[in-house]
């Protein structure tokens, strides 16, 4: 499916992270390049819950819009990660703590 929106200057609202086909707020650019117009973006789109995939032609200001949205998307992911990763190493540092409390653990462990 191909979409192009309009470009710079349009008042038409485009939200980029947003999947035409399931509104899905997760759709990723697989690939972009600049088109000979300048300001202009060629941008290819995919959905990861709805295998959706297009294309379209975006104003410099338009995307833009979407890179924040991305940037914060990636601050979000990298933030619950670091949560993860604690929660883990918790958890590790708990049954290493209780094997080595109950002399579970010897010299050929490691």
């Amino acid at each position: 499916m191909d979409e192009v929106t309009p470009i710079a200057g349009s008042k038409t609202e485009v939200a980029l992270h947003v999947c035409p086909q399931c509104d899905s707020h997760l759709a990723q650019p697989t690939c972009w390049e600049q088109t000979p117009t300048e300001g202009e973006w060629k941008l290819w789109r995919r959905c990861p819950e709805c295998e959706w995939r297009g294309e379209g032609v975006y104003g410099e200001q338009v995307i833009d819009d979407y890179d924040e949205r991305l940037d914060f998307g990636t601050r979000e992911l990298a933030s619950e990660l670091r949560t993860f990763e604690r929660a883990n190493m918790r958890s590790f540092l708990e049954s290493f703590s209780k094997a080595l409390q109950a002399d579970l653990i010897g010299p050929d462990d490691f």
